[in-house]
């Protein structure tokens, strides 16, 4: 049986939950430039935190009291807290950035809002 999925005190519901970006982390940061003989001059360093964790439902959803739970800790939560994932356990912080940390669609327009939530996407940093 998997371990469960974990977001600092939150346990989802729905263990729906996939890790969007897990093959696509930059572990090395690269710069280049030319020197005055016109030489290329490469530097690279290893990336040791920073690295940008995404979660997603893709077809499935959230309940909404978990999606709600999961913005309040957002909004309330500016030091790092552990996510467990895929039998994974990482420090990390919300990714407030870019994009919203914390967004989903509902399945259905509803006045209030349908209890599934669907789309969801939730972005991270390791620390």
């Amino acid at each position: 049986m998997a371990s469960p999925q974990v977001i600092d005190n939150i346990t989802p519901t729905q263990q729906q939950l996939l890790w969007l970006n897990r093959n696509s982390k930059k572990p090395v940061l690269a710069s280049t430039k030319r020197g005055s003989n016109g030489a290329l001059i490469v530097q690279q360093t290893v990336i040791p935190s920073g690295h940008e964790i995404i979660l997603g439902t893709k077809d499935g959803g959230l309940d909404r009291s978990d999606f709600e739970a999961l913005q309040s800790h957002n909004a309330s939560t500016l030091s790092a807290f552990t996510l467990q994932i895929d039998g994974q356990s990482l420090q990390v912080i919300w990714d407030n950035t870019g994009e919203g940390a914390v967004t989903g669609d509902d399945l259905f327009d509803q006045v209030g809002g349908y209890d599934l939530v669907i789309n969801v996407t939730l972005r991270f940093l390791t620390v």
